[in-house]
C-alpha cells in the first residue's frame, strides 16, 4: 500500500490532502485489512477475503460506515426478529455500496470464487468514542483486541487491479 503525504515547506497550502493506493495483494486463503487512509473524522480501509467472512457478528459504536465491493460479490448479514444472527441484510456487486448505520449489528463474507475486494469507509461521529460492539465470541484475533484464533492467511503473486 503506497501512501504519499506531503511534507515539504514549499507545499503547505496542500498538507491537507493524503494520496493512497488502492492496490492490495490478493490471496489463496484467509482475510487482510490494510488502511488506506484515515484522519479524525473519516477512514477508508481496503479488505480482501479470500474465503469465508468477518470474524463475528459485531457493531460499531460511534462510527457510520459504507462498504463499496471492488472485486467479487459480498453478504451482510444482521440480527433477525427471531434471534437468529445469519438474516440477510443485502448482497453487493462489484461497483454496489451498503451504509451501515453505527451500533446496528452485522457480519459479513465473500459470496464468490474470486477474492473479495471491498473498501470500508467509516464516518466518526463527533463526542462518540469508536468501539466495537461484539455480540459473539470472537472467531478469529483481531488487533488489538481479545479472543480468537489467529487467521492463516496465503497470498499469490497477483495484485488488485492487476490485468
Amino acid at each position: 500500500m503506497k501512501t504519499e503525504t506531503r511534507t515539504d515547506e514549499s507545499s503547505s497550502h496542500l498538507d491537507g490532502f493524503n494520496k493512497f493506493e488502492i492496490r492490495p495483494q490478493l490471496m489463496e486463503y484467509g482475510k487482510k485489512v490494510t488502511m488506506g487512509a484515515k484522519t479524525d473524522l473519516i477512514s477508508c480501509s481496503i479488505q480482501v477475503i479470500a474465503n469465508g467472512g468477518e470474524t463475528n457478528m459485531h457493531a460499531h459504536g460511534g462510527n457510520d460506515a459504507i462498504w463499496l465491493v471492488m472485486q467479487g460479490k459480498a453478504r451482510f448479514y444482521t440480527i433477525g426478529p427471531d434471534g437468529n444472527h445469519d438474516e440477510l441484510a443485502a448482497e453487493l456487486d462489484k461497483n454496489e455500496a451498503l451504509v451501515i448505520k453505527r451500533e446496528t449489528p452485522y457480519w459479513f463474507e465473500s459470496a464468490s470464487d474470486e477474492n473479495l475486494v471491498i473498501l470500508r469507509f467509516g464516518a466518526q461521529a463527533q463526542n462518540e468514542p469508536p468501539r466495537r460492539i461484539d455480540h459473539d465470541d470472537r472467531q478469529f484475533t483481531v488487533p488489538g483486541a481479545e479472543g480468537g484464533v489467529q487467521r492463516e492467511i496465503r497470498f499469490i503473486d497477483k495484485f488488485f487491479g492487476d490485468e
